[in-house]
């Protein structure tokens, strides 16, 4: 097929080609072009690798017959012969001549340059092949005259056309085409198999419902309710998702080894590349939006290119909540029912679960939390079936910090991200968008104006009070602050507790009132009888583990409450109240026809801790301290309480906290962290709080270090220096400062700038997002030794303060993008290591480094398997590390870069090492090799290799890992975990490597190792 292509091709071209060339016999030109390439031997060239055109030229490889200068010969008889057989043709001046023939010769040389073989260039075309080799002359032919470009043009369009012939005349283009097409064939048919089983069949019964059904996700799930934006806008309540969402800010932590390295990706960037996440919130952090914006984006097929891997996906949103009152969990064919969609009943028979097997399915779990402890367990079951049956099918699940523990599914091979509180970016941006969706509802240009007037103020205000930062750190609370301020016409109140008060106030009392509504149930409620119905039903739902309730319930609880309210209603009007409440209110909703939740999970707990402290079951909030869906509830009951209730509160999480060893740290924070709403205490009650929470401090973990930093600022004033920590102490008491912030984290974190250990800065730098980019600047990185830690730049922002440090040799870019700005802040020199965050398909190859001269080291975090590393090619790297290697990455690209002696590899999958020798490569770095893996002939792949460390990180299941093949390497150091009879040392020689085992119970294998030894 492609000898006939070429062929038509060459029939069509060879009459049209310009100037006297084209007349010239190809007699005259055949045996001077055959001259440029090596004669072939028998053979069909059956090879893994195609033989590339650089390799069939007669001036490279091993049977080199010419030079440059022979090459200029040919150049120069081409040029005699054609003017010789053309006398007619006008006159080329010497000077013309002359540069003809260094343009051809230049041309013809960079034949040698192709990286690809015969086949693909014959496919390419004389014309294309011809404009590919001219680019290597463009700047002898730019100041030719008009006739001397026309002759070399012609000369080189006619050459191309006997290079094309002379390459379908070998012996081995035949057999090589039809592999070819063979295999793009084979290819195609894959590709169509695979797009044949994610697309169900055209006008099919599956096809017409799932059409159906994302209509109904995007219309279901398409806006989002704005909190406080309804009191402007009575009829819309709801905005679309794309304008109210924002991207947020996501924490992935390499829990692999003491000192780990934290990547802060927005949402987009996160999910790239991922097939099973598990994702970790606070309450009103943005969880269930998020799942509810992917589901959207999904059904209605509009994302950026950063969510690619939503296209041609159904969503299923699966809610736990509505489990609460399920016994068992739901198969595939449940999951429309769990999530209230209308169109269960329709759905064909087997649909979901044809969807789900063919990989399209997306399955967005969302409220691990608020489930109780016991059905925990029960959901990992189902999760792990449902993974299993499904292997192909993404998952996320959401859940709070608290309740379940890290790497609570790490088995199932999800990773975990955590939602990072907003920074002041964020907050800003936030701001912006509220007031922006607040515009979009008005028409009058006086209260557009007013509008402006508030957006502005707010910012101001944001800026005076840095506090508020500290309150407005999820999507929920900046919202809450949004409406407020504008309800009360700027005037914000202080404290936490305090906002939530003034926004009930808002929706409870206010809302009607200045909007002169009347309720069409006939009901006049006060604020507080409304209060004392919607906490009793906050608090069943809290004491029974409940998210929401049936309507009819809730009818009930309301009608148990009435005898207390005689001017009411009658008690037959209990169902009235209830229509009002979940109307009027606006802190209830009907999740399906016949429930009701409260609007945030955080305005239940609010409204439940003031009906314990009110109804004394002081007792029973202290008892279920250990259940972390109360954790909430019992924080706001002490800001609640009276202060004589709140010191017994607070002793009795005290003296629990002492009986039981076992919830010890649990309910010792949980005091710490409720001392933010004690605005009056005895300072007795306080110091005996602080004084257990004192034996906690300093934080040894990760989690430690959340949870402490949850008890507020009031932690700073207990948390020592680190000169008597240990490097994971002091880490975790860095985190736990960064998480606190505000301006007095940030004069806690400089006693840390100058620790010892590279762990510790590093976490200092860390938190350099969570603060005011120029404040943080010049208070911390100025002063911090820089030299051995990345310093994370996210922003344009952050990258002009970096003028202002004396050296930032270290960086770390989670956007590559940034490398241009980079470039133009930086001396050329001054960046010896870059680590760049995740490059994805939109992004195929590497940005360009030649602005960066000194740049020595490079570190890629989850390339993709079509990231090319040619780039590399131009730069002075000397290092280069790439995590989470894909199958399918080709790194022969490595073979042209000059100066690489380092190179350090890490797995997730299996080892896939480069199949071409790299003879540079001394220093070589495997992790994550399975113990049974297969290592290369190391001798054959890296020939200069003298260190090879190889980290272990799976128990063997069947035999050793096989160590012969490292015969000539002078070091070997193979890190192994818990583990002794993991690598085999037959058949080394111990006179000449030298093998260190690194990690616990590796006393046998040493022993074993020495007796060989000479």
């Amino acid at each position: 097929m492609l000898t006939r292509r070429f062929t038509e091709r060459r029939s069509r071209v060879e009459p049209a080609a310009l100037g006297v060339a084209a007349r010239v016999a190809s007699t005259l030109i055949r045996p001077l072009v055959a001259k440029l390439f090596v004669r072939e031997e028998n053979g069909a060239d059956l090879v893994s690798k195609p033989i590339r055109v650089s390799k069939l030229v007669s001036w490279r490889g091993q049977k080199r017959t010419l030079d440059e200068r022979d090459v200029r010969k040919i150049s120069e008889k081409l040029i005699s012969r054609t003017l010789a057989a053309n006398p007619y043709e006008p006159a080329v001046h010497d000077g013309d001549r002359i540069a003809v023939i260094d343009a051809l010769t230049k041309t013809l040389l960079s034949l040698g340059d192709l990286e690809m073989d015969d086949v693909q260039a014959v496919h390419l075309g004389h014309v294309d092949l011809a404009r590919k080799l001219s680019a290597a002359a463009a700047d002898s032919t730019r100041n030719m005259s008009a006739d001397a470009t026309n002759l070399y043009r012609s000369l080189l369009d006619v050459c191309c056309l006997h290079i094309l012939q002379f390459f379908t005349q070998r012996s081995a283009f035949i057999p090589a085409t039809l592999i070819t097409q063979t295999r793009m064939i084979d290819e195609t048919m894959r590709r169509m198999e695979v797009l044949t089983a994610r697309l169900p069949p055209p006008r099919s019964q599956d096809a017409d419902f799932e059409q159906r059904y994302m209509e109904n996700l995007g219309l279901k799930y398409g806006k989002l309710a704005i909190f406080g934006l309804d009191l402007s806008a009575p009829g819309q309540a709801r905005w679309p998702l794309d304008t109210a969402y924002l991207s947020l800010e996501l924490l992935a932590q390499n829990r692999d080894g003491a000192v780990s390295a934290t990547h802060r990706l927005r949402v987009e960037g996160a999910l790239t590349g991922k097939h099973r996440v598990v994702l970790r919130g606070p309450a009103g952090s943005g969880k269930t939006t998020l799942a509810q914006w992917l589901a959207v984006s999904a059904a209605q097929n509009d994302f950026d290119d950063e969510l690619a891997f939503l296209r041609g996906r159904v969503p299923f949103i699966l809610p736990l909540r509505s489990l609460a009152q399920e016994s068992t969990l739901p198969t595939a064919h449940k999951f429309l029912a769990m999530a209230g969609s209308m169109l269960d009943g329709e759905q064909p028979k087997g649909w979901a679960d044809r969807v789900l097997h063919s990989g399209r399915g997306i399955v967005l779990v969302d409220g691990i939390d608020e489930i109780s402890e016991s059905k925990r367990l029960l959901t990992k079951r189902w999760l792990t079936e449902l993974t299993e049956i499904y292997p192909r099918t993404f998952f996320l699940v959401t859940t709070r910090p608290s309740a379940v523990p890290i790497g609570w599914a790490a088995d199932l091979g999800f990773v975990e991200f955590d939602l990072l509180p907003l920074n002041q970016r964020d907050i800003d941006k936030f701001v912006n968008r509220w007031h922006d969706a607040a515009l979009s509802t008005l028409g009058d240009a006086e209260e557009r104006t007013e509008v402006e007037q508030y957006r502005a103020a707010l910012h101001a205000t944001l800026r005076r009070k840095p506090d508020l930062y500290q309150l407005a750190t999820n999507p929920l609370m900046c919202s809450v602050i949004c409406a407020l301020h504008r309800d009360r016409h700027s005037q914000l109140p202080e404290g936490r507790m305090d906002l939530y008060a003034a926004a009930l106030r808002m929706l409870l009392v206010r809302r009607d009132k200045e909007r002169e509504v009347i309720a069409p149930e006939g009901l006049q409620l006060t604020e507080e009888q409304q209060v004392q119905l919607l906490q009793r039903l906050a608090y069943w739902l809290i004491r029974n583990g409940r998210s929401e309730a049936t309507q009819a319930l809730a009818v009930r609880i309301i009608r148990e409450r009435l005898p207390s309210m005689p001017h009411v209603v009658p008690l037959d009007g209990a169902h009235r109240v209830f229509r009002h409440l979940l109307l009027r209110s606006g802190l209830l909703r009907e999740p399906t026809p016949d429930t009701v939740d409260f609007i945030h999970r955080t305005f239940q707990d609010y409204l439940g801790a003031k009906a314990a402290v009110e109804t004394s079951d002081l007792d029973l909030l202290a008892k279920n301290a250990g259940d972390d869906q109360w954790e909430d509830v019992i924080r706001m009951a002490v800001g609640h309480a009276r202060e004589r209730e709140r010191a017994e509160l607070l002793r009795k999480l005290v003296a629990i906290g002492d009986q039981r060893p076992s919830l010890r740290r649990r309910y010792h924070l949980l005091a710490a962290a409720s001392l933010e709403n004690a605005t009056m205490l005895d300072p007795a009650v306080r110091g005996e709080v602080m004084s257990r929470a004192a034996f906690l401090i300093p934080p040894a973990t990760r989690e430690d270090a959340e949870n402490l930093a949850q008890a507020g600022a009031v932690v700073l004033d207990v948390l020592s220096g680190p000169a008597d920590m240990t490097e994971e102490q002091a880490v975790a008491s860095v985190r736990t400062i960064g998480l606190i912030g505000g301006p007095a984290a940030l004069q806690r974190l400089q006693a840390y700038t100058d620790a010892p250990q590279r762990g510790v800065r590093q976490e200092v730098v860390n938190a350099w997002p969570r603060f005011d980019a120029v404040e943080f600047t010049e208070s911390i990185l100025a002063g911090c030794r820089c030299d051995d830690i990345e310093i994370p730049v996210t922003n344009a922002e952050q990258v002009a303060c970096l003028r202002q440090l004396p050296e930032a040799p270290n960086l770390s870019l989670p956007q590559p993008s940034l490398i241009h700005e980079l470039s133009a802040v930086f001396e050329r020199d001054s960046v010896v290591s870059l680590a760049l965050g995740t490059v994805d398909d939109r992004t195929p190859e590497l940005p360009a480094l030649g602005g960066l001269t000194g740049l020595r080291r490079l570190h890629i975090r989850n390339p993709t398997s079509t990231l090319s590393l040619k780039p590399l090619a131009d730069s002075g790297i000397r290092e280069l590390v790439l995590d989470c290697v894909p199958v399918g990455l080709d790194l022969s690209a490595l073979q042209a870069v000059p100066l690489l002696t380092t190179l350090s590899l890490g797995f997730v999958d299996r080892v896939a090492l480069p199949e071409v020798a790299l003879p540079s490569i001394t220093s070589l770095r495997l992790k994550g090799v399975a113990e049974t893996a297969h290592l290369p002939d190391f001798a054959t792949r890296f020939p200069g290799l003298t260190r090879l460390y190889l980290n272990l990180h799976r128990r063997p299941r069947r035999a050793p890992l096989d160590l012969s093949r490292v015969r000539g390497i002078d070091s070997v150091t193979v890190r192994v975990r818990n583990t002794t009879k993991v690598i085999g040392l037959d058949g080394l020689d111990p006179g000449r490597v030298s093998v260190t085992v690194e990690g616990r119970r590796t006393r046998g294998l040493l022993t074993s190792f020495r007796d060989q030894r000479p």
